[in-house]
């Protein structure tokens, strides 16, 4: 076996130990909202979005929590696909429409931008966005929009490092590099 293949594979263990990795198969509306459980450990989820494309995430915070969270892309999909992170709630305040309905007394805003090479943890990826916000408390969602381009993604949870993850989660690492 190549030497850059073992280190992949060693590096994807360390980042499966190090963030609890999961696969979203796809939550195109509110509705269908990918439930993000126990947002206090460190996670990473990813998904593959088609361009147009939307992925919706849903998480139940206390008062005061720290959402920070960060978008990567594979390094081998379309240097276009520069998705975009959507935080919908209360409280929450924006300037932009999005592209999708949301519920009465719920705000949004946008956050894009930043792309740059990344390489750590057995990724070769694009870091993007970056959403670090104190809430309220409550229901909140996060929305990856594809926009023009589509690939696989991954959206990276800060918090404790807890081993665990799912098989299948582990499994989307491998495809994330590759874009496909």
């Amino acid at each position: 076996m190549k030497k850059w293949m073992i280190s992949l594979f060693i590096g994807l263990g360390w980042l499966g130990f190090a963030h609890q990795p999961f696969w979203n198969p796809g939550s195109p509306t509110l509705q269908q909202a990918y439930r993000v459980l126990e947002p206090t450990i460190s996670k990473v989820v990813t998904g593959q979005l088609s361009a147009g494309q939307l992925d919706f995430y849903a998480f139940e915070l206390a008062a005061g929590f720290v959402l920070d969270l960060g978008l990567f892309v594979g390094a081998a999909c379309p240097a276009t696909f520069q998705p975009r992170i959507w935080l919908v709630g209360p409280g929450v305040q924006g300037n932009q429409r999005p592209p999708f309905a949301i519920p009465d007394g719920l705000g949004a805003r946008i956050f894009e931008g930043g792309w740059r090479d990344y390489r750590g943890h057995g990724l070769l990826a694009r870091k993007g966005p970056l959403l670090r916000e104190t809430l309220q408390g409550g229901t909140y969602y996060v929305v990856v929009d594809a926009g023009s381009a589509g690939g696989y993604y991954m959206i990276s949870l800060a918090g404790a490092e807890v081993a665990g993850g799912t098989s299948e989660g582990r499994a989307a690492l491998a495809r994330f590099n590759r874009c496909g």
